[in-house]
């Protein structure tokens, strides 16, 4: 009797002698009721359960892997998924080994691959705030950043719950409270309000670190882990620096505080604690009893890992239909800050050698880094019609910041079509919806990319006129919108560095670009930014922005032709920098706006070239031209052809900016073009996708409160020989003068301030240095120890902040002789230290004199009463300085310097 052979076995020996019965094409199945164990090549369970489909990716690739090491031919593999939820617990690698291998979802399934774990199990306590025991968080084996509580992105404890805290002031150098030695701290430290900071008081030196303090620099931020805090002083002090040191970009900075238990005061909010307690503040109308709560494990799912510099590629792989969530981000010890763009960040799919691989139809969403990156040697790749939302990060990357020598090693040629880039900078809020580095010829195109802190699409990385990959690059008709937030500046809707030949941005609608109104340096629709050259820019729609629908820092040579411009909230073109060749050209461009400005910048100069454009100011103001009238403009040789008229759109106000057909708008060339083109195309689902998402209208911070009195003792013994002192400004031409701490000499310890003034000088008040002490009211004390020479002239002397300014106490020093008020009080040593103190009333006083106290070592101290101020209507201390004034080699010191304000 023939025995037949049950489908099991049929299957393991199939499996087993694959080098005798594979075939050129190998399938294998993934499904949530597969086992490891089995072999992967049946689509379900047979009916011994005794083989079927595989439960993971990892070992779906495993299998493709020994099925093809026992045959020649490798040239197609296919990983079919089922629907339903995969745990990824460490990112899939493909080599190029894998070359020729297809992940696909099944017919009509949506497979989703979780990077996180579930929490379960919440009680409830009597505050308000549930909360959970994680032991493998106690015991030291996880710990995660972020939370997702019923598919949206919890809110890490942080105060204030809003907006920013501001810091009072700069601390440059001090103790480093993780070495104990000097160290230079401007960017890893400041000084914060007292009842900002007062709840890190309690926290315990050994949890200090778990506390994330975040910095908005202008168009960045930087994330730092607390070191120490000193309460009598309020210093915080973080483990590692920013890119730039602290209060550089502004008279103050911004910052939150994330992570201390104090700070989990609102719905929303959560926080982690060593001990393994996981607190949540739950939204109103959340179940805690019924709630899916991810936390994340892994950081990356899918990494490609060809070598092109030994010209080994990973090729014609493709992804389709297979969704990825639940990406962890971890801060590092020493924190994390870049100076733009987060570039250093990595992203949940990174490619590395890869050629002709596609990504489609896919899903990145609910990480803690950038979404996609096509990142080194990678040429034909391809990521189209997916959805990339709730990202940390960005959400693709194109290219590196270096130009690889090797030409393998460099990417091109990356098509991103037809996504879904939305929310992003959860994190690193500096991210970019699709950055292109040192990268050329790669197609953007019907993207609708928004809800980003920062730039839409970013493309260059040369500042400048170096050498640049950056050429032949299409952003064309995407769709960008609502970025900034109000949170960052100096962005774009696009915005591009460096030599760009031939690059297109055309057919883009770009809108809602709110950039940080304070200290902020802009946020525009199109932004040519340093170096940007031969970019055209054309039958864009740019509306509703903040400082500038055009905007060009410096460049060369490019055309801004066909393009609808409006509704700019402060200036509608900017120029920038003038240099001596043409800018770029601006010709058939139709502009409206409600009020203000039309051009800010330089525009009257001949190396700019306008013509034929129509403008109109709805709010009925006369239009002017830098100043000028149009036909006093058009004498200049500036906008030949150019109207001003209204171009009868639609509803303008309304942003229907289609035009009537009696529109005049053709009177200068303007070639209307379809609206209906740019962002995504496809389904009705697909577009009903990419316009689901609601953005709030943008929401300003309000002005921050006033900078308390600077008030400070230095005795410049933490700062290094050779710098300046904290919080002073410094002004040295470097022409034989100078102005720094030394350790020649010193009134007491090792170091003091060195003043070196030389002859010939471009200014006589250099060198130079002053405080901003801020003093309105009390009783102002300004006390320091002084070594001059014969040759030293010097003066002190205190100012108000006007134009012109207004002078308090003010101290000359001349041959040896001091004297205040043109008066010669007393003759000084050289050579020794002498101690000062001057003293005044601030603010609305009757008292309109100072007083001095000298010490002249080895005398009684010498007291002068009642000087006059040098301006009788003097009230307020905004300017504090030192000044050598000779035209000559002078030198004189200062040490123990001492500012106090008593109100």
């Amino acid at each position: 009797m023939r025995t037949q052979l049950a489908p099991a076995i049929v299957a393991a020996i199939l499996f087993l002698n694959c080098s005798v019965l594979v075939a050129s094409s190998v399938t294998l199945h993934v499904a949530p009721a597969g086992n490891d164990s089995w072999s992967g090549t049946l689509a379900s369970p047979n009916s011994a359960r005794t083989d079927g489909p595989v439960a993971s990716l990892h070992v779906a690739l495993v299998r493709v892997r020994e099925l093809r090491s026992k045959t020649t031919d490798k040239s197609t593999a296919v990983v079919v998924v089922q629907a339903g939820e995969y745990p990824l617990g460490a990112p899939l690698v493909l080599t190029p080994d894998d070359s020729g291998l297809r992940f696909e979802s099944a017919t009509g399934a949506r497979p989703v691959f979780s990077g996180g774990r579930r929490i379960a199990g919440w009680k409830h306590g009597s505050d308000g705030v549930w909360s959970v025991k994680v032991p493998d968080v106690a015991e030291g084996r996880w710990y995660f950043e972020q939370l997702w509580v019923n598919g949206h992105r919890a809110t890490r404890a942080r105060a204030p719950n809003e907006f920013y805290y501001y810091m009072a002031g700069k601390v440059a150098h001090g103790t480093d409270p993780l070495t104990g030695k000097p160290a230079d701290l401007s960017s890893r430290a400041f000084k914060a309000r007292a009842d900002d900071v007062q709840p890190l008081a309690n926290i315990p030196t050994n949890h200090l670190s778990d506390v994330t303090v975040v910095v908005y620099h202008s168009w960045e931020i930087s994330r730092h882990r607390l070191a120490a805090f000193d309460p009598a002083s309020t210093t915080v002090i973080t483990t590692g620096g920013a890119p730039w040191a602290f209060m550089q970009w502004a008279p103050t900075q911004r910052y939150h505080i994330e992570n201390f238990r104090a700070a989990l005061d609102a719905p929303g909010e959560w926080f982690l604690d060593r001990d393994g307690t996981l607190s949540y503040f739950p939204l109103p109308g959340e179940d805690m009893n019924k709630a899916e709560v991810f936390a994340p494990v892994v950081e990356q799912f899918v990494l490609l890992k060809g070598e092109p510099e030994k010209d080994r590629f990973v090729e014609d792989v493709t992804f389709k239909g297979l969704a990825f969530r639940h990406g962890q981000y971890l801060l590092p010890p020493g924190g994390h800050g870049d100076s733009q763009a987060a570039f250093s960040i990595p992203a949940v799919f990174e490619a590395d050698g890869a050629r002709r691989v596609t990504i489609e139809d896919c899903e990145f969403g609910h990480i803690g880094v950038y979404g996609v990156w096509f990142r080194r040697g990678c040429s034909d790749c391809r990521l189209l019609h997916s959805h990339l939302h709730d990202l940390g990060a960005g959400g693709v990357r194109i290219g590196e910041g270096r130009i690889a020598a090797n030409e393998a090693e460099r990417t091109s040629h990356v098509v991103v079509d037809n996504n879904i880039i939305q929310g992003g900078g959860s994190i690193h809020m500096g991210a970019i919806g699709v950055w292109i580095g040192q990268s050329g010829d790669n197609q953007i195109t019907h993207n609708d990319i928004g809800g980003f802190c920062y730039t839409g699409v970013s493309v260059g990385w040369t500042w400048g006129y170096g050498a640049s990959l950056a050429q032949r690059n299409r952003i064309d008709f995407n769709h960008i919108h609502h970025l900034g937030r109000g949170v960052l500046s100096d962005m774009g809707g696009v915005y591009t560095l460096g030599l760009s030949e031939g690059t297109t941005v055309n057919h883009n609608i770009i809108h809602d670009v709110w950039s940080y109104d304070l200290y902020g340096r802009g946020g525009w629709g199109l932004y040519n930014d340093e170096g940007s050259t031969h970019i055209e820019l054309a039958s864009n729609l740019v509306y509703r922005v903040k400082t500038g629908t055009y905007h060009q820092h410096y460049g060369r040579e490019n055309v801004v032709r066909n393009n609808i411009l409006g509704f700019s909230s402060d200036g509608q073109l900017q120029r920038s920098r003038v240099e001596p060749h043409v800018s770029f050209s601006f010709s058939n461009n139709l502009v409206i706006w409600n009020g203000g400005r039309l051009f800010e910048g330089s525009w009257k100069e001949t190396n700019v070239i306008v013509a034929s454009n129509l403008y109109w100011d709805t709010s009925g103001e006369q239009v002017k031209f830098a100043g000028l009238n149009l036909g006093e403009w058009q004498k200049l040789g500036k906008d030949a052809g150019s109207v001003i008229a209204d171009p009868l759109f639609a509803n303008a106000a309304q942003s229907d900016f289609r035009l009537r057909e009696v529109s005049p708008a053709t009177k200068v060339g303007f070639k209307p073009f379809d609206l209906t083109k740019a962002g995504v195309y496809g389904s009705t689902a697909w577009k009903r996708l990419a316009s689901a998402t609601t953005f709030p209208p943008v929401k300003f911070a309000p002005p921050p409160p006033p900078l308390p009195p600077l008030q400070f003792t230095d005795d410049f013994e933490l700062t290094p020989v050779g710098g300046s002192p904290a919080e002073a400004q410094v002004s040295v031409e470097g022409k034989g003068d100078s102005l720094a701490i030394t350790d020649e000499i010193a009134a007491g310890g090792k170091h003091s301030l060195k003043f070196q003034d030389a002859p010939g000088l471009q200014s006589s008040f250099n060198p130079h240095l002053y405080y901003l002490p801020r003093h309105h009211e009390g009783f102002t004390r300004c006390s320091f120890d002084l070594r001059i020479e014969p040759a030293t002239l010097m003066y002190h002397e205190w100012r108000d902040g006007d134009s012109p300014y207004r002078v308090g106490p003010s101290l000359w020093i001349r041959n040896g002789k001091l004297s205040a008020n043109g008066k010669e009080l007393l003759s000084l040593p050289s050579g020794e230290w002498i101690h000062l103190e001057v003293t005044a009333p601030i603010g609305n006083t009757s008292d309109h004199t100072w007083s001095l106290s000298i010490t002249v070592p080895g005398k009684p101290a010498q007291v002068f009463s009642k000087l006059a101020n040098g301006s009788a209507d003097w009230k307020h201390l905004e300017w504090l300085g030192f000044v050598s004034q000779a035209d000559a080699k002078a030198v004189f010191h200062l040490d123990n310097l001492e500012l106090t304000n008593r109100q």
